[in-house]
């Protein structure tokens, strides 16, 4: 089981990929609350073509993911597919799930997928 820090970790370097061939990233303002069914939680804000990581619950995410800590490893692995994980029911999303879409552009770009 891969831990939270781990996992905060893994999606840092992914942003940081991905910012290079998203360049709309810039004017993105978003909040997507994590809830790890088996580890806590945390959210992750973008604003400004930054990445803020922070522990607990934000008051008005754009979404919430619900999954456990192994599932999440899995997609920001490039081993599971976001979109079959959520229609595997492996992923639960509530709130605006057409936007976390952007979520999965940033993991494909850098997982170099785009």
């Amino acid at each position: 089981m891969a831990s939270v820090e781990d996992l905060k970790k893994k999606f840092e370097e992914l942003f940081g990929k991905a910012k290079e061939s998203l360049p709309e990233i810039q004017s993105w303002n978003k909040v997507y609350q994590i809830v790890l069914e088996d580890d806590g939680e945390f959210y992750i804000e973008i604003s400004g073509g930054e990445l803020k990581i922070a522990d607990g619950r934000h008051p008005s995410p754009i979404a919430t993911l619900t999954l456990t800590s192994d599932t999440l490893n899995e997609i920001l692995e490039g081993q599971t597919d976001a979109m079959k994980a959520f229609m595997m029911r492996k992923l639960k999303i509530t709130g605006n799930v057409l936007d976390t879409m952007n979520l999965k552009r940033i993991i494909d770009a850098g997982l170099g997928r785009l």
